[in-house]
């Protein structure tokens, strides 16, 4: 309750119309420029964040189910997160053809209800380096590499320690005099869980590799067709027969990217995803299943203040469920951001996914009944923040989402989420 008053009081101050009045709480502020940050041709940008935020159902179970992994107290719990983030975005223009830019990112997690389960370090490092050549010759490659506690997909609700590294190169080649284009590219991406029941379930590598070829329509709007090969390989191996899922896929795309319209860009893709497993599932006959993909972004921008983002996909996630070894991920998402007069913005999103599982399984402790899973997954949120000055912002967010599942008891959930947080950007 003290932490609920002391926040209503910032965010009374802050937000407050006075705040921004000139002579009035900030205006001395603006002595303090943003600095431009370099080390002889290196750009610098550190950051740092501080949030605090009332998550009501910290485990994502529902009101009557304990807590994943055994954890005292069970139940729906709440908690107070304090966040900590700090980081530093960097870029070298070796060249006029040749950039490097790298960052690190640090985040402490520090909860109020059972800490010594909860609390975590999050970090983030990546390196990128871009050739933009000549006769409109690009590549690119870099290493991304994570090691968190977050959730890796929406299937997953368990925050278990886990690093991933996402290894790329490719390269296109499209001549501004020239209607035709190409390209083509690989990564490598591993995943590791330390605890040994998610270790044994998702341990992989996905390796990805292929080419499109392209057709310039407009100057900046470009029709292609892609193919790629995708092989998934377990690295902890089975115990049982017919438990092995590791697989290999044909992925047939096309698509257009580009300036799809009058003020919207983006990408608007879809396609076949052919999957063959290495052995039969449990009680299945079959190896190969078959699905179509779609993977769109598209950005429109009515005016210089206000953008509007859509987000649509549909894709074969790995699943942890003992009955089936993928589902298919449908997601939909709505973001929307304006900047108002005076310093202040605001948003809003709207999101909607839907898993659906294949394969029948047991409904019930008692095992009396069969059926095949499918989760429902909604999420709406709303931001406002303000500028203090280009380089200090405050701001206030709400989320709340929500979990349906024709498995009631064992899946759903909702959960709300409110932060007010401060932000130092350079």
């Amino acid at each position: 309750m003290r932490k609920s008053l002391v926040i209503a009081a910032l965010l009374a101050v802050t937000l407050s119309p006075m705040a921004y009045a000139d002579g009035f709480h900030w205006n001395w502020l603006s002595q303090y420029k943003k600095p431009n940050l370099h080390w002889g041709q290196m750009e610098l940008h550190p950051y740092y964040a501080l949030s605090e935020t009332y998550d009501s159902n910290i485990y994502l179970v529902p009101p009557d189910q304990p807590a994943p992994n055994g954890q005292v107290g069970g139940g729906v719990r709440s908690s107070w997160i304090t966040k900590n983030n700090l980081g530093l975005e960097g870029k070298l223009p070796i060249h006029r053809l040749h950039t490097l830019t790298y960052g690190y990112d640090f985040e402490a997690q520090n909860y109020s209800t059972q800490p010594d389960i909860n609390d975590t370090i999050n970090q983030r490092v990546h390196a990128d380096y871009a050739y933009a050549g000549a006769y409109g010759v690009t590549f690119r490659t870099g290493d991304q590499y994570i090691n968190t506690t977050d959730q890796a997909f929406s299937e997953l609700i368990q925050r278990n320690r886990r690093w991933a590294n996402h290894l790329y190169s490719s390269v296109d080649y499209a001549p501004e005099r020239t209607r035709l284009t190409a390209g083509a590219d690989i990564s490598d991406t591993m995943n590791k869980y330390l605890d040994p029941a998610f270790a044994q379930q998702l341990n992989r590598y996905n390796l990805l590799f292929g080419a499109n070829v392209g057709y310039r329509l407009q100057p900046k709007t470009r029709a292609y067709l892609a193919y790629h090969r995708e092989i998934i390989h377990y690295t902890v191996d089975r115990e049982l027969p017919n438990q092995d899922k590791n697989n290999k896929s044909h992925h047939f795309d096309a698509g257009l990217t580009g300036v799809i319209a009058p003020k919207v860009e983006g990408r608007v893709q879809g396609g076949l995803i052919y999957r063959e497993y290495d052995e039969a599932p449990i009680g299945g006959t079959t190896r190969i299943t078959h699905n179509f993909g779609v993977d769109t972004t598209l950005v429109y921008r009515p005016q210089d203040r206000t953008t509007v983002t859509l987000d649509l996909s549909r894709r074969l996630e790995e699943s942890i469920d003992g009955a089936n070894r993928f589902f298919i991920a449908n997601e939909l998402t709505l973001d929307i951001k304006h900047k108002l007069p005076r310093k202040f913005s605001v948003g809003g999103m709207a999101a909607m996914a839907v898993d659906k599982y294949s394969e029948s399984q047991v409904t019930t402790a008692a095992g009396t009944a069969q059926g095949s899973r499918r989760d429902d997954i909604y999420q709406i949120g709303a931001w406002i923040s303000y500028d203090i000055q280009e380089w200090l912002v405050v701001g206030l967010s709400d989320i709340y989402r929500e979990r349906n599942s024709t498995f009631t008891a064992q899946f759903n959930y909702e959960d709300q989420q409110t932060a007010l947080s401060l932000a130092l950007k350079f």
